[in-house]
């Protein structure tokens, strides 16, 4: 996302943005923190959602939530799984509340992403095609039906869920340990819905998200973004400032 940030007419107007950015944020460099598990029924919930990432040319931010039965938002990968989609096919699927349109308590005519088969999920980001890796990365967690030991048609429907992020060189920064989330039904049900993130500088490389008693799980709205650090703010207002005085000389010549 290419955002103009020296566009306004006075130089504390920039000054500004960047003081409502520290106090918004307030990124400490190279200190990974962690979000959650905190309950979530649509975007607003998100630690996130109140975060301007355009407070950099190169700042982003990307929503995955599925709803197209697809994840294609840009530079990231899965490493297994596939999107699952709802009413009227599949009333075990389990989105976040809010992307049906009502939140109502029920995410079964929504689309959610599906572990298939697999104890671990990891999303993997790409620099190539970010530019750069994820200041801030999360996840919701939507479901767990199966768990090791149950036999169909019974199920346990609560189980462990563990978050870790990892920056390059496979090295892990922190991870979460949730215990015996669920609400031990499997219909869309929504108040056991738990977010979990992270902001690391310089980046996040990949996320896993794992159940280490079950194969049968979801998750919906991943999301990521990239703004600055504090100290890289002073650099940017320097910038904006020598726009407006370019700007400023130009016109005085052209009087």
């Amino acid at each position: 996302m290419n955002i103009d940030l020296f566009h306004k007419a006075a130089i504390s107007a920039a000054a500004g943005m960047a003081g409502l950015a520290i106090v918004s944020q307030a990124p400490v460099a190279k200190a990974a923190i962690l979000y959650g598990p905190t309950p979530y029924a649509q975007f607003s919930d998100s630690p996130f959602a109140s975060i301007d990432f355009t407070t950099d040319p190169y700042g982003y931010f990307h929503l995955e939530d599925f709803e197209d039965g697809a994840l294609n938002t840009p530079g990231v990968t899965a490493s297994a799984g596939f999107v699952l989609s709802g009413l009227p096919g599949n009333t075990l699927t389990d989105s976040v509340d809010g992307d049906d349109g009502v939140l109502d308590g029920s995410g079964s005519a929504g689309k959610s992403f599906y572990s298939n088969g697999n104890k671990v999920l990891r999303f993997t980001f790409d620099t190539g095609i970010l530019g750069k890796l994820p200041s801030h990365v999360g996840i919701v967690w939507t479901d767990v039906g199966f768990v090791d030991g149950d036999t169909p048609p019974a199920f346990t429907g609560k189980g462990d869920v563990i978050f870790r992020a990892f920056t390059t060189g496979n090295q892990l920064l922190k991870e979460i340990i949730a215990k015996n989330l669920g609400d031990g039904f499997v219909n869309g049900q929504t108040a056991e819905d738990r977010f979990f993130g992270i902001r690391y500088y310089p980046g996040v490389a990949y996320i896993e998200i794992e159940m280490p008693k079950s194969n049968d799980w979801e998750v919906d709205h991943l999301q990521y973004g990239y703004v600055p650090t504090p100290a890289l703010l002073p650099g940017l207002i320097g910038m904006g400032v020598a726009a407006l005085r370019k700007k400023q000389d130009e016109s005085s010549e052209s009087a």
